[in-house]
């Protein structure tokens, strides 16, 4: 008996040194409960109460989503841009009215909507005018963006050349007429820029105001003055031909240009065999080149320079 006893109460001494343990489970159920039950009763007002107002704003905001990113499509293509199209969105179903002067140009408008992101299904109502004209405001926007793209293009250009450095030029684009005014340092750099401005893309013309600041370059003896200048300004057209295929090389400003009647020499460092190539093919189909000595390094792996003929 007394064995038996003394069984039952390490039981219950076990079992009581168990008890805040089951406790803090029960705790920790409870808890839980409250707070799935606290989920469930959001979820139930939300689905209850607002779905309507929800969905419908949501409806909304995609909706304005889609009709901007189908507009931002249109103003990226010249052809589509050209012309007034409206564009309205509704469940993800986008429609588009206006006039379009071809039915390629109504296809294109209709392809491009299908292939925004979002876009369901496409409803083209666009009407084909044949002889339909870009609207003034399209033509006006046109003409402002191109201005700005060929300002932005030779401003590039004039940071980039070496021979425009320390120059005070300033360029205006208007209706793709380039204007430059300030001063060049000699007649060379004054021709120099207006060739670089008739070279670059959608130039219409080129209005040359620049200002000589050295007059001695201006009196020199006028047949070594010719020549040197006629020499210099077709160095120069070669270096803007190498400079338009910058993406193309690493270091376009490593390559130096000069032109003895019609004789190109190519000297600096390029950094493979496929780049000096490029540069003697640009040189060689710049109009006036007779000839192209190409003396351009290739940049070993190391860091070194290799001539042509692969010395150090």
């Amino acid at each position: 008996m007394q064995s038996i006893n003394g069984q039952t109460r390490r039981k219950r001494v076990a079992f009581f040194g168990r008890v805040p343990f089951v406790r803090r489970l029960i705790l920790l159920a409870i808890v839980a409960m409250l707070v799935l039950l606290a989920v469930v009763g959001v979820s139930w007002r939300w689905h209850i109460y607002v779905p309507e107002s929800a969905r419908d704003v949501w409806r909304r905001v995609s909706d304005a989503t889609i009709t901007g990113q189908v507009k931002a499509a249109f103003a990226l293509s010249k052809r589509i841009s050209a012309y007034d199209i409206s564009v309205d969105t509704r469940d993800g179903v986008v429609t588009l009215t206006g006039q379009a002067p071809s039915e390629i140009d109504r296809e294109l408008a209709g392809d491009v909507a299908k292939d925004t992101t979002g876009v369901k299904q496409v409803d083209n109502q666009i009407k084909v005018e044949l002889g339909l004209q870009p609207s003034e405001a399209s033509r006006r926007e046109s003409s402002r963006v191109a201005d700005l793209e060929i300002h932005a293009d030779l401003r590039e250009k004039l940071a980039a050349g070496q021979i425009f450095a320390g120059n005070q030029i300033q360029v205006s684009v208007k209706d793709r007429v380039v204007t430059f005014t300030g001063q060049a340092q000699t007649p060379q750099q004054k021709a120099a820029a207006e060739q670089l401005a008739r070279s670059a893309p959608n130039v219409a013309g080129v209005v040359n105001q620049l200002s000589v600041v050295n007059q001695a370059a201006q009196t020199e003896t006028p047949g070594v003055s010719d020549r040197e200048s006629k020499d210099q300004e077709l160095a120069n057209q070669v270096l803007f031909a190498i400079f338009n295929e910058r993406d193309n090389f690493s270091n376009v400003g490593a390559i130096k240009v000069d032109n003895r009647n019609g004789s190109v020499t190519l000297t600096g460092t390029v950094a493979s065999r496929a780049e000096r190539a490029l540069a003697e093919r640009v040189a060689r189909a710049v109009k006036g080149v007779s000839a192209v000595i190409n003396r351009l390094s290739v940049a070993s792996k190391s860091g070194n320079y290799k001539s042509r003929d692969g010395a150090a």
